[in-house]
């Protein structure tokens, strides 16, 4: 969902990098790009991982949940280029459509109808429904689980490093589109195929569907 179908990844940065400098948390900008397709536990374990574990975790979400409402205002929620043209051809020609999101489910639902993202949606599987965050595999299987489909006729699109590792965990066939966070060419290797956005999606599905 975030950087793929809408551009939050953005106001997660601005606002991370915001209170980070502010408050003199020591986040760099390649340590928050680093958590983005990871749920708030793995995220935690990052920071802790880099900058100790007594990094003051509750300290720094509190303080950065008041700049990202800030940002959140002042630049809104948009949708990426090419869900609106995805979606439809998704729903005329039948095909499931299922979000599988590092988000909680009540924040992930605000920011999808914030956004306008158009539904319905087939499936949705949230970090809170979670044991494990990507990029272990477990939020693809559970995803994959509520669709009577073989992992080959299943499609995954991801913008993140974790996330693309999560669905090639997973065994599934990877789309990367390209957002803000870093990845590595070893990780790119795993993608089935990279594109530059959702639109050239459609082309993809009728050419594995010919």
């Amino acid at each position: 969902m975030d950087g793929l179908l809408i551009d939050s990844e953005k106001i997660y940065f601005l606002s991370a990098r915001a209170c980070s400098a502010d408050y003199h948390y020591g986040l760099t900008d390649e340590l928050i790009l680093s958590t983005m397709g990871l749920n708030l536990t793995a995220t935690y374990q990052r920071f802790s991982d880099v900058l100790g574990i007594d990094f003051p975790m509750e300290d720094f979400l509190k303080h950065e949940r008041v700049y990202h409402k800030k940002f959140l205002d002042d630049l809104g929620l948009q949708k990426k280029k090419g869900v609106d043209e995805l979606f439809a051809y998704l729903d005329q020609n039948g095909i499931k459509k299922a979000i599988a999101t590092s988000t909680y489910k009540k924040r992930a639902e605000m920011f999808l109808q914030m956004a306008n993202i158009p539904g319905p949606i087939d499936h949705m599987t949230c970090g809170d429904e979670l044991k494990e965050s990507k990029p272990e595999p477990e939020i693809y299987l559970k995803a994959a689980s509520a669709f009577p489909f073989d992992k080959d006729e299943i499609l995954a699109f991801e913008d993140s490093p974790n996330g693309i590792l999560s669905a090639y965990n997973a065994g599934l066939k990877v789309v990367h589109i390209p957002d803000l966070a870093y990845v590595s060419e070893e990780i790119k290797e795993k993608s089935f195929i990279v594109l530059d956005d959702l639109s050239q999606a459609i082309k993809l599905i009728e050419d594995l569907n010919s």
